[in-house]
């Protein structure tokens, strides 16, 4: 059986990370204040200790959040199994993916300040993509309208990612070299425009580049670098001092290393890109975190757009962002499956009915999750966030779909 060490975080602990955070302190509750069935939560260790028994995992951090406090808060298995180095709650790992929902959400804090209106053409911002062609039938034709911000929010203005499909579109992204590390926002942008769309505007959801695009629009539109734009006008207003594109010096060591399948490792925080700042800030996965940093980030959204004291957007807003604004034959959504029951909004997935492609989840649900299988969830109704963290390449399901019924039938009914 595969050695299993689990550390509990002591809310003692747990507040003493965040103690030094300007932006608040964030509060821990008895589950059974909240509404909460402590009983059923301890049931978390017990699932994550199988998932580490069946060396589906090192290590990992899960964190619940109830009616604005953390109700669990607990670190498992090892931040890096060769030299033994246990996980702890506030262990940085890579979010990828993650990072879309916060660039997105500075997108919309734009949006509200009147600079950027959601149905611009990308083109009234980002210039260099005046000219962008669909590929259809071997030609390239003028799409029948342009694409717009809300497209890439959405995920529907006609961009891919490369490696999830192999059409023909698929096969120009990958061979030019879209994401390359050594891109700068000006030649990412010329590399976009010199690529067909895969699909007319508006009429596919398809995963792709989009919030890089979003996060080249905001650099245009702040004037500032995107680091700097998320750094000042995200993650210092909310405390979250774990969170950006690189790991410096004094932080490595809390740095998790990412594993294949097999629990080999794929790379550790001694030899990792981001031990430096990039060249290129991608908007789409380029970030890193801590469960406690990104709880602070789901809560403002749970708050209705402010937490401590500090509003980032205004209530509709975040409602706006968090209900689904896809149509047939753009929806469900899917990523080489078919999602049933799920949409998507401006940055995030919405459970739009129940189905047994995620048999747990409420309808009004919201959330997403990055390559090396770190996710989250948010039930506006249930006042309710949850949040897995591990570092395991490619993407698995494995802890948020164990853990998300247990979870919510420890949420008492009201």
């Amino acid at each position: 059986m595969f050695s299993r060490v689990l550390f509990i975080v002591a809310v003692l602990v747990a507040l003493k990370v965040h103690d030094s955070c300007d932006a608040g302190q964030f509060p821990f509750a008895a589950p059974e204040d909240v509404g909460m069935d402590a009983v059923k939560l301890r049931g978390i260790e017990q699932l994550v200790g199988e998932h580490l028994d069946r060396r589906e995992l090192a290590g990992a951090v899960t964190l619940v959040l109830r009616k604005g406090s953390i109700v669990h808060l607990e670190a498992h298995g090892w931040r890096d199994i060769e030299s033994q180095t246990p996980m702890t709650s506030d262990t940085i790992f890579r979010i990828y993916s993650m990072t879309k929902p916060i660039v997105s959400t500075a997108v919309m804090m734009l949006v509200e300040s009147g600079q950027v209106d959601l149905d611009d053409p990308l083109a009234t911002h980002l210039p260099e993509l005046a000219n962008l062609m669909v590929l259809e039938n071997g030609k390239r034709v003028p799409p029948k309208r342009p694409p717009t911000v809300r497209d890439i929010l959405r995920h529907t203005a006609g961009f891919t990612y490369g490696f999830f499909g192999n059409s023909e579109v698929d096969q120009l992204y990958v061979q030019s070299g879209i994401l390359d590390k050594k891109n700068d926002t000006a030649s990412f942008l010329e590399k976009v425009a010199s690529l067909p769309l895969a699909y007319q505007p508006g009429e596919k959801w398809v995963y792709s580049i989009s919030v890089d695009v979003q996060g080249a629009l905001i650099e245009q539109v702040s004037g500032q670098s995107l680091d700097r734009f998320l750094k000042e006008r995200i993650l210092e207003p909310l405390g979250m001092k774990d969170t950006g594109f690189h790991v410096p010096l004094e932080k490595r060591e809390r740095f998790a290393t990412v594993y294949d399948q097999d629990l080999k490792a794929i790379e550790s925080n001694h030899a990792s890109d981001y031990r430096f700042p990039p060249r290129f800030f991608s908007g789409g996965g380029g970030m890193v975190s801590t469960a406690g940093d990104y709880a602070r980030f789901l809560q403002m959204l749970l708050n209705g757009g402010e937490l401590f004291g500090k509003r980032l957007l205004k209530a509709s807003t975040v409602e706006d962002m968090t209900r689904n604004h896809l149509d047939a034959p753009a929806y469900p959504i899917g990523i080489g499956d078919t999602r049933d029951g799920f949409g998507f909004g401006l940055g995030f997935n919405v459970v739009t009915r129940s189905s047994q492609y995620d048999p747990d989840a409420r309808v009004g649900e919201y959330g997403w999750g990055g390559a090396a299988s770190t996710h989250f969830w948010v039930s506006p109704s249930d006042d309710l966030a949850v949040i897995t963290m591990e570092q395991t390449k490619p993407y698995t399901w494995n802890l948020e779909r164990s853990l998300k019924g247990m979870v919510y039938s420890a949420t008492a009914e009201e």
